[in-house]
Parts: structure tokens; sequence; C-alpha cells
């Protein structure tokens, strides 16, 4: 990693999923639902609107039935949003069925002024020509730019579709990543890139590590507007060697963005 990009600190990010206890719930006479479907719904509103806190309600598919991902630079109010929702009735009725902590980061594979000047040069440009200059200054800004996406993250706002799942690169007697040299898992790194951004304006991502903080290593948010692009984007990228090889793969989770007022629709409440 360039050490230009090492003072950067990563954000906390939560991705929490549960599934309703729906005879806890239909133990709550109708007065009490509809007021706990208010507070519930105030909440998340709240949340959603809050300066400095982005925050994804999310109605869950399949493994789960609501979802949150939220992304804050403070993590004590990470530690509060957790117990905010479980404080309230609705939330008490709400059990966890898969959380994940983790941070928002630079990776160490990003390219650096080496790659840049190797980069130039195939173009057929010279160190210290205006040319030459001019396009290591646009690299860098773009990788700045880059860094600067993946430590301090902007979630989308208009794709509908959620993805999340957790990985690891593999420990195993014959293939493992941790053995191979630091060149050769960048380079690997740079196809799996690449295989990446074929889907640029289908798929956008966020990878947040989680070393030290989870079982797995890292978290991967998939944001998309349909079903078919998560699934293409996995797919795909599952043959390229950084996966098909050394990859290790958790429980994936999709949902939905829950609007508040969709809450008691959405839940069947």
């Amino acid at each position: 990693m360039s050490k230009q990009f090492d003072d950067k600190t990563g954000w906390p990010v939560l991705h929490q999923f549960y599934r309703l206890d729906r005879s806890l719930w239909r133990s709550l006479d109708e007065d009490e639902r509809r007021e706990a479907i208010d507070e519930f719904r105030t909440a998340l509103a709240d949340c959603r609107g809050e300066e400095g806190m982005q925050f994804v309600p999310l109605a869950g598919i399949a493994k789960s039935d609501f979802g949150i991902m939220a992304v804050h630079p403070d993590l004590s109010r990470i530690q509060r949003l957790g117990q905010q929702i479980a404080a309230t009735a609705l939330g008490a009725c709400l059990q966890t069925v898969y959380s994940f902590l983790s941070m928002s980061e630079v990776s160490e594979y990003m390219s650096g002024p080496g790659e840049w000047t190797a980069q130039l040069q195939e173009q057929g440009l010279a160190p210290g020509t205006p040319e030459f200059d001019a396009g290591f200054e646009r690299l860098r800004e773009r990788m700045e730019k880059y860094a600067e996406a993946r430590v301090h993250p902007q979630l989308p706002v208009d794709m509908h579709v959620v993805c999340f799942y957790p990985m690891a690169k593999r420990r195993g007697e014959e293939h493992n990543w941790y053995a191979l040299d630091f060149d050769e898992r960048k380079r690997l790194m740079g196809g799996h890139a690449q295989a990446g951004r074929a889907f640029a304006g289908r798929v956008q991502q966020l990878i947040t590590s989680c070393t030290g903080l989870d079982d797995w290593e890292w978290g991967v948010t998939l944001f998309a507007h349909d079903l078919k692009s998560i699934r293409d984007v996995v797919y795909e990228m599952r043959f390229d060697p950084a996966s098909a090889v050394y990859g290790e793969f958790g429980e994936f989770y999709i949902g939905t963005r829950l609007d508040p007022a969709d809450l008691e629709q959405a839940l069947c409440l």
C-alpha cells in the first residue's frame, strides 16, 4: 500500500439480521402492536435522518425478516444503535440471527507510484516529460479518490437490492493465501479487481475488514438494482483465481431497502 494512504482510518460498519418472533408479537394486544409499529417506524426514520449516520433498514429475504446496515465514524454510536433497536417494543420481538462488525479500510493491494510509472512507460511516456507528469498526477488523483471512497464510504441510495456475505482467504496445506509473497497476492487481487470492474454501473460493492473483530476476515456488501446483477457478479468472480483457489465464503444474506413508512406491509405486522 502506498504510504500516502497509510494515515487513513476507517469507520465502524455494522450488519445485523433478525427473525421476528411472531408468537411473541401476537401476544401483544392490538393497541400495543400499533404503538410498537409507530415507535419502531419513528426510530428507523430518526436513524436514517441522523447526521453522520448512514443507516439502511432492510426487508429480509429467506434467512431473515429484517436487517440493518449502519456506518458511523463513532464506534460508541454503533454500539448504542443495536441497543436502541432492542429497547423498542417491536425490537424486543426480534431475535438476532446474524451480526457482523467490521470497519472500512484501504486495500493494501492498491497500486502506487511504481505501478503508475510502469503503466505510463508502457504507453510510451518518458519520466520527466510534461505528458508523463500530467498522466502521473491523474493516476495519483484517481487512486486518492478511490482510497477515500474505500475508507470513508458513501453508500448508494438508488440501489434497491442489498447482499451481504463474509469471506476469508484459505489457509489450507495445499493452498495458503498467506504463504504467497506480497507481489503474487497483489497480482492476483489485481485480476480480481479487473473482473469486478466489468459490473460497474450494475453493482456497487463495499469491502470491510474484520480481522480480529470477527471469525472471518472481510465483509462484502453488494448493492444492485436487481437480483440478477448480484447473482451474475458473484458467479463470474468465483472463476477468478483469487476466489476459485483461495476464497472461502460464509452465508449470504439478501434484503431490499425498507422505507420506514412501509414497515407494517413489508413485515406483515
